[in-house]
């Protein structure tokens, strides 16, 4: 587009999802391009319009809202006995005292619901429901009671925000978004490009075509359906799928070709995606050749398995270690001791030559490392796949799911594509994964069994 001179580099506008990988792809363009082009997070694009249009703002700390549900419990409602007595039904306590409230505040099922709450705000805010919607949701009357605690904690979650004049991401957008349909900045931009753009949001992509309409801007966007993971967060995937039901006129071009998985594995990952037939078929493709990177490790004692991986690898390869949760790792090492380094490096001290990264399935999108281990790949609540199923109450908030697992289908395809050469998925004998049932059926699957 520069050498070509269709736009001027202030008419270009880069949008990626985190500081880090906007920072790539800014260092790239200068790298390649010899030239500064302006590039965002989100965050950053919002913060610009909101400064050009004088909007004074200032943004909410991140933990607002979960401080806000905790303190609403700590203090039993805030003194509000009418939403007390909901709490004490819904954990069945009949005697309404002091020491009950303890009893249920101090219970791993509330912490779930504390989570649940969360979650659907985020949800509704990332969609751009509003208080007005939310009263429509009280017509599920089998939702009565949960709404009106999450409606009486929205309520004090705002309050707060608008009495310390702060706003929040979702504010932040929604604001950006107003403020340029009501043409009060202008901006340069012309040509958008986006990265990661399966991980966008309905606030997201609201701004963004607020920005096209005020200046005919062309839109470019990449992304990997199969790699879609954050739609707890709020991400909504059908924007990606769907995306010449918006722009009718888009050109779509398929990326198959991968460089850092051997064909083998890229091919066995993405027959398992595809068994979803919602998910964008792809004739996945890679110039590395391995004939079996994916190797299921079959194992009987969870205490000695990670040692005995370990030392079976290349001293000279780099090892990273991923779960499905942050406590997946303890569970390996309680018989191993181990130092926690920074960055989430880890020392084990039967290993000490060894620097090891640990990290979670979410945490290592986008990295990668010459050798993987998978743990937890088992049948269990916090296995992978997940058992625990969303509360049904988030479908007044979110999308349903088309496939069975579909979003810990896309977990497992992401932990299977950080590897450059092999990863061990490490299963318990008695009790394998769903996903080991099915993957075991498929060519260049290597099973090994570590007594």
């Amino acid at each position: 587009m520069l050498e070509n001179s269709i736009y001027k580099k202030e008419e270009i506008c880069c949008i990626s999802f985190t500081n880090e990988a906007a920072n790539n792809i800014s260092n790239n363009i200068i790298k390649n391009c010899n030239v500064e082009v302006p590039t965002y997070t989100f965050h950053k694009l919002a913060l610009k319009i909101l400064k050009e249009a004088n909007i004074k703002h200032e943004i909410s700390k991140p933990t607002l809202l979960n401080e806000v549900i905790e303190e609403f419990f700590n203090s039993k409602c805030f003194g509000n006995q009418n939403l007390q007595k909901i709490i004490y039904k819904k954990y069945h306590k009949l005697i309404h005292n002091d020491k009950n409230w303890k009893s249920i505040i101090e219970t791993k099922k509330l912490n779930n619901y504390k989570k649940l709450i969360e979650t659907f705000i985020n949800l509704m805010k990332s969609n751009n429901y509003t208080k007005n919607d939310f009263l429509n949701f009280f017509k599920k009357r089998r939702y009565k009671n949960n709404l009106i605690i999450i409606y009486a904690i929205l309520t004090i979650y705002e309050t707060e925000k608008t009495s310390t004049q702060k706003v929040d991401f979702d504010d932040m957008m929604t604001l950006a978004a107003r403020t340029i349909k009501e043409r009060k900045v202008k901006l340069p931009f012309k040509l958008i490009i986006i990265d990661e753009f399966q991980d966008t949001s309905l606030s997201r992509f609201n701004l963004i075509n607020e920005i096209i309409e005020l200046n005919d801007a062309s839109l470019t966007v990449v992304g990997d359906d199969f790699q879609s993971i954050y739609r707890f967060s709020g991400c909504d995937l059908n924007l990606f799928l769907n995306f010449k039901k918006y722009y009718k006129d888009a050109k779509i071009y398929k990326l198959e070709s991968t460089y850092r998985n051997s064909l083998e594995l890229i091919k066995t990952a993405g027959l398992f995606i595809q068994k979803n037939k919602y998910q964008v078929k792809k004739n996945l493709k890679s110039p590395k050749r391995l004939e079996n990177p994916i190797i299921i490790t079959y194992f009987n004692n969870k205490d000695e398995i990670l040692e005995k991986i370990i030392k079976k690898i290349d001293q000279e390869k780099e090892i990273l270690i991923i779960g499905r949760n942050n406590f997946d790792i303890k569970e390996y090492t309680k018989k191993l001791e181990y130092e926690q380094l920074e960055n989430n490096y880890i020392s084990i001290k039967k290993i000490q030559e060894r620097k090891i990264r640990y990290l979670t399935i979410h945490s290592s999108k986008g990295l990668e490392s010459d050798v993987v281990i998978l743990l937890n790949v088992e049948n269990s609540l916090y296995g992978l796949p997940s058992k625990i199923k969303d509360d049904n109450i988030l479908s007044l908030v979110k999308a349903k799911d088309l496939y069975p697992y579909e979003e810990e289908r896309r977990l497992f395809y992401v932990a299977l594509t950080r590897t450059k050469n092999e990863i061990y998925l490490l299963t318990p004998k008695k009790n394998p994964s769903i996903f080991i049932k099915e993957l075991k059926h498929f060519k260049n699957i290597k099973t090994i069994e570590i007594k």
